[in-house]
């Protein structure tokens, strides 16, 4: 089971550019992101409590939470949902890395069933994204979402393989919240495209290591494996520029190019590494490919920003909405500082999936940019 909740509240990316003096082009064109969601007259625990409510979990003892929007060092926030908002006395077992919490908390809860003789579990993750006016290229990424995944050893939607799974994690600061500048981010924007297209990288060539076996079984390249891809997105246009990187990886093996390990020692060397991705870009054979395998991943986030824990899942919502039983989905996440897990999924669903996505965004409420600007003065 899958429950996912959204803030009711939106604000359209091009009037916020606008506001900020950026190009309004920048945000739909540039970063392929429409609307943000805002938790404007909610709060994210009570987002928590809406997705938790959506799946069963009165016989769970278990809970794993994902999130980096935690205001405490010490007290973790999922003890306030789950005590205070639900009346429930578990330990909540809470991650931080990022971005990647969130699936880190799904592959605990994974490993907590399995090892319990099937007991169920629920992965959490719960975000909300803000930044400084400041930065308002990075503003205009903002967005929000819970999503709560309930966890059983024979899953009727989707089965993952948890123990075969790529890593990879390189000491980067691209991307910090420390408590003097919380809940706004420090981020090293030249420095986090790099970092990230760099593990994700790194996590793939980790995972077909790991792989050789069922790959070679399957008689077929990487990239033909996976019937659909699915990442960590902080904004879609990143996607793509990773699935350009794969494809040059995978299938034009070209070796003799500018190199990320480069652009991590000089970030400024990227927008020449990103010419060749884009070139990629253009050809006929890779549109189809990020068309068929990323696009159904990308159905919801440009609607509801970067809600960081949440939006692989946001991704994962998407691609099970249009996958039939037993086809492969590639999952890739990410997380600041920086690391990427790679794992795979398989589709277990003999009716399909549906999510209630469509149906909370076109309930949506949006914000006059003068409304969502006095909500920002009490973050």
């Amino acid at each position: 089971q899958i429950g996912i909740a959204l803030p009711k509240h939106f604000i359209a990316l091009f009037e916020l550019a606008k506001k900020r003096k950026i190009p309004t082009g920048y945000a739909e064109a540039g970063l392929g992101v429409v609307e943000a969601r805002v938790p404007y007259q909610t709060s994210i625990e009570d987002l928590a409590v809406e997705a938790l409510r959506k799946i069963d979990f009165q016989d769970v003892e278990r809970f794993y939470i994902g999130t980096e929007s935690d205001p405490d060092a010490s007290k973790p926030l999922a003890v306030k949902i789950l005590n205070q908002k639900l009346g429930l006395s578990s330990v909540p077992f809470q991650y931080k890395f990022a971005c990647l919490a969130g699936l880190q908390a799904l592959i605990s809860a994974c490993e907590y069933s399995q090892a319990h003789q099937g007991k169920p579990a629920v992965a959490l993750s719960i975000d909300r994204s803000i930044y400084r006016q400041e930065d308002p290229k990075a503003e205009v990424t903002q967005g929000c979402a819970a999503v709560a995944l309930r966890i059983e050893m024979k899953p009727k939607i989707l089965s993952l393989d948890y123990q075969n799974l790529g890593q990879y994690a390189i000491d980067i600061d691209d991307f910090r919240v420390p408590p003097t500048s919380y809940p706004f981010p420090q981020v090293n924007g030249e420095l986090t495209k790099p970092a990230f297209l760099e593990c994700q990288k790194k996590a793939l060539e980790d995972w077909k290591k790991k792989n050789l076996r069922f790959l070679n079984k399957a008689r077929k390249g990487l990239l033909e494996t996976f019937d659909f891809f699915i990442m960590h997105t902080p904004f879609p246009k990143i996607v793509e520029w990773t699935a350009a990187l794969f494809w040059r990886h995978e299938k034009l093996k070209q070796k003799d190019h500018l190199t990320l390990a480069q652009c991590l020692k000089k970030p400024s060397l990227f927008s020449e590494y990103k010419k060749d991705l884009d070139q990629i870009r253009k050809t006929m054979e890779f549109k189809k490919f990020f068309s068929q395998k990323f696009s159904p991943g990308l159905k919801y986030n440009p609607y509801i920003g970067n809600s960081y824990t949440s939006s692989i899942f946001i991704s994962l919502a998407g691609v099970l909405e249009e996958a039939k039983k037993n086809q492969q989905i590639g999952i890739d996440g990410y997380g600041g500082g920086a690391s990427s897990v790679c794992i795979k999924g398989t589709v277990t669903s003999e009716k399909g999936f549906k999510s209630d996505l469509k149906n909370q965004l076109k309930k949506g409420k949006k914000l006059s940019i003068k409304q969502y600007l006095k909500w920002r003065e009490s973050q």
